[in-house]
């Protein structure tokens, strides 16, 4: 199902408390569809640059000082056109805090009506480097833009973990300080960036996970591994 469908059927459920809960229904695995041109529309998707719905502001990295990279834009659910913005650092050496939620080292920004967290610091330009995949030589960094689509979670999604809606996989026990006015948004599989991968994201062989405030207009991101 593409954008305007699958986000139709996306219900919130109110009585969830915690980012543990499962606050929209029902769970759906999220798919990529490869395009032929860059995506200019605000739709999720993937890589590419930002389709921005207010004024661009692009985060840098509290550790390395230098622009985040772009990962991808979700659509909030509603009838209203809200989106959030992923930013992750670029941290090739582990050295930086891309696994902490308030570390700097992340960014999950909501336009419009959305509020920028107090630890995350950026600039106004519209554009920047964006999310990849290994080229021919592991080195080589290959840009990517891919479409997102859901399907139904069926049997043979068990092992797969990047979907919408439901209850987060947390691989340990520990969420690393989200609290209770958080709720679950999306998560992530990381990624090495090769053979079939559509992306390389280095959550150490684990996961990424998205949340919203309960007002809707501020964002939170961090990833968790075995």
């Amino acid at each position: 199902m593409r954008d305007g469908e699958w986000w139709q059927g996306l219900n919130r459920a109110d009585s969830a408390v915690g980012p543990a809960e499962a606050w929209l229904r029902p769970r759906a695995a999220l798919r990529w569809e490869p395009v032929d041109k860059p995506i200019v529309e605000p739709v999720t998707k993937l890589g590419g640059q930002p389709v921005w719905l207010d004024e661009p502001f692009w985060p840098v990295s509290s550790t390395g000082g230098g622009p985040m990279v772009f990962i991808a834009q979700f659509r909030l659910p509603g009838p209203e056109l809200r989106m959030a913005y992923l930013f992750i650092a670029d941290d090739p050496d582990g050295t930086g805090l891309t696994f902490e939620p308030e570390g700097g080292d992340n960014a999950l920004l909501v336009q419009p009506d959305g509020r920028i967290p107090e630890f995350v610091r950026g600039v106004a330009q519209p554009t920047g480097p964006s999310l990849w995949r290994r080229g021919e030589q592991w080195t080589e960094r290959v840009p990517v833009e891919v479409r997102v689509s859901a399907t139904d979670f069926g049997p043979d999604d068990e092992y797969h973990y990047s979907w919408i809606g439901g209850r987060p996989h947390f691989w340990q026990p520990d969420v690393l300080g989200i609290g209770k006015g958080w709720l679950f948004f999306f998560q992530l599989d990381g990624a090495e960036g090769i053979d079939e991968d559509a992306y390389a994201l280095n959550f150490g062989g684990g996961t990424g996970f998205a949340f919203l405030s309960r007002d809707e207009r501020e964002g939170r991101f961090f990833w968790d591994c075995v």
